[in-house]
């Protein structure tokens, strides 16, 4: 018997030994994914710009992170540089107000993401637009597929044009507050790209182009020089680069998340996985007794709660179906809430709708119609029927 399950695990080992070779020497295909991470080399990564940044800022000065903005303010003693790229940037309220604070106290921002939205265009009066849905730029499309970038100091290398993809490249700004907001870079359609808002003593440098930093673009011809310049405005301290406006909160990378992520090793793992789970399923099936079933006792309580209350209400007996319903939602408040119900005032109503969730109004409503149901001797079907609505919707 041991020869056998020998047998079906080299079997196995084989097969396991031979897609794994098979997936590592067989050719990659690229991974188009847009994740602006520091460490991907897959063309909308960003290694060359992390590779970049090292001759602008010092190395050491730029800490990577999947931290809010809101985490990382809460640890700094000073006015600092905060740098993010992103699809979408829409930090939630505390992100805002601790970004806007250290600017506000000296720090810069470069911030790139094809949309600004929420409480952060909200408060610097922003809009970002796509002129690849507007019919007035049509033409430009089907005339050229490249578009070019230029900054608007003609003192950066003599109105140098990047030229990057038109497909890919075609968000700007189309509303900003005037009174605050310096052009820095416009495309070949005139229309601004990289701005720079003035907030307090610190600046904010946006950009809606925030593929232009990726790896495909930022190799190409002088591209890397574009992405150089734009950054050079940050001031050389100490820079956060945070990537949880993109990716989130990345865990740690455990060497099961490098296998999980890769994706022939991700298939070897799976397939070792369920070529063990078929291996037990067999080997239980051939070797386990059968196990009797024991049909568990059957629990009779709710059909005679069901046989008692049916009897009550068979008999017309309303008022005392009613009378306890009521004295058990009393004892509900009771145990459950601390509220002694037996007699009501406007004080009990008020603490009855505070610890219970439910409106004033509502719970004035069912221990109005209480009162009615102790007040009389019997009650009609109607009304037993009404409590007992309100009794559910009151959910205890």
């Amino acid at each position: 018997m041991l020869r056998k399950d020998w047998k079906y695990i080299v079997y196995l080992s084989a097969a396991f030994v031979f897609y794994l070779a098979l997936k590592l020497l067989s050719p990659r295909d690229l991974d188009w994914t847009i994740t602006f991470h520091h460490k991907d080399k897959n063309p909308f990564g960003a290694y060359a710009l992390d590779q970049l940044i090292g001759s602008i800022i010092s190395k050491n000065s730029i800490q990577q992170s999947n931290y809010t903005l809101y985490e990382l303010y809460d640890t700094l003693q000073k006015p600092t540089n905060f740098l993010s790229l992103s699809s979408s940037f829409s930090p939630g309220k505390e992100d805002c107000d601790a970004l806007l604070k250290n600017i506000e106290k000296g720090g810069t921002a470069f911030i790139a993401a094809q949309y600004f939205r929420g409480r952060f265009a909200d408060t610097l009066y922003l809009n970002t637009s796509d002129y690849f849905f507007d019919g007035d730029f049509t033409a430009v499309f089907n005339r050229n597929d490249s578009t070019g970038i230029h900054f608007k100091n003609p003192g950066l290398h003599q109105q140098q044009i990047y030229l990057f993809p038109r497909k890919n490249i075609h968000n700007y700004f189309d509303e900003v507050d005037t009174t605050r907001t310096q052009i820095v870079a416009t495309n070949d359609l005139d229309l601004p790209v990289l701005i720079k808002i003035s907030w307090g003593k610190g600046f904010l440098y946006l950009s809606s182009t925030p593929l232009t930093f990726t790896n495909a673009y930022l190799l190409y011809n002088q591209n890397a020089e574009f992405a150089s310049l734009a950054l050079s405005h940050l001031p050389d301290r100490t820079t956060y680069w945070t990537e949880f406006y993109h990716l989130g909160r990345l865990e740690a990378r455990t060497p099961l998340r490098f296998i999980l992520t890769n994706e022939p090793l991700s298939w070897a793992y799976y397939i070792a996985i369920l070529s063990i789970l078929l291996f037990m399923i067999f080997e239980a099936r051939r070797r386990q007794r059968v196990i009797p079933i024991i049909k568990p006792l059957a629990n009779t309580s709710v059909e005679f709660v069901q046989t008692i209350g049916n009897l009550y209400y068979q008999s017309a007996d309303h008022k005392n179906i009613a009378e306890k319903r009521i004295a058990f939602l009393l004892e509900q408040l009771r145990s459950k809430y601390g509220i002694n119900a037996h007699q009501v005032n406007e004080q009990t109503l008020l603490t009855i709708a505070k610890r219970t969730g439910h409106a004033e109004e509502k719970v004035r409503e069912l221990f109005k119609l209480i009162g009615l149901i102790h007040g009389k001797n019997q009650i009609a079907e109607s009304e037993l029927k009404s409590l007992n609505e309100k009794l559910d919707q009151f959910n205890y």
